[in-house]
């Protein structure tokens, strides 16, 4: 398969069928999204996954969906760290978005205003040093007719200096 190919079918289904994400599948995708670069090795991410049983605490705060995967981050009081621990980070949620088209999971990445609402984030068990990075909504995607083709990419424009 070709990465091209593959970054086309990571992008987010429109919407999900009311089917269960099994725990241990997005375990075992985990398990192979957190080869992310990251300089000290200090993998700087926790996962809170809230299932179909509780995902009425997500209402109003995403889209529905199945399963959602709260992706956390430990604050770093040093900035360097910070901004190197979000791209780590970032670079996990790609990897978890690559690798779940293979077994027929998609996946919506949001960065949703309530994640800075600390108090809220509490509710979830995200801790004071720790800020949410994303929010995954998970489920098997449904076939929606009419959705864009892989080819409708807005071009990209850039200049050589």
């Amino acid at each position: 398969m070709l990465l091209a190919n593959l970054a086309m079918e990571a992008t987010g289904p429109v919407c999900f069928r009311n089917q269960p994400v099994p725990q241990e599948l997005v375990l075992e995708l985990l398990n192979h999204a957190v080869w992310a670069p990251n300089d000290g090795l200090r993998e700087p991410w926790r996962f809170i996954f809230v299932d179909h049983r509780n995902a009425d605490r997500m209402v109003g705060l995403q889209e529905p969906a199945p399963a959602y995967l709260i992706v956390v981050m430990k604050e770093e009081a040093d900035r360097y760290k910070r901004e190197e621990d979000f791209a780590a980070v970032s670079c996990l949620m790609q990897n978890l978005e690559l690798l779940a088209p293979e077994k027929g999971l998609g996946i919506r990445r949001t960065l949703n205003e309530w994640r800075y609402d600390r108090q809220r984030a509490g509710t979830f068990g995200v801790l004071g040093n720790e800020w949410i990075a994303g929010v995954l909504e998970l489920g098997y995607a449904e076939q929606v007719p009419g959705r864009p083709a892989a080819d409708s990419r807005p071009e990209l424009r850039f200049e050589l200096l």
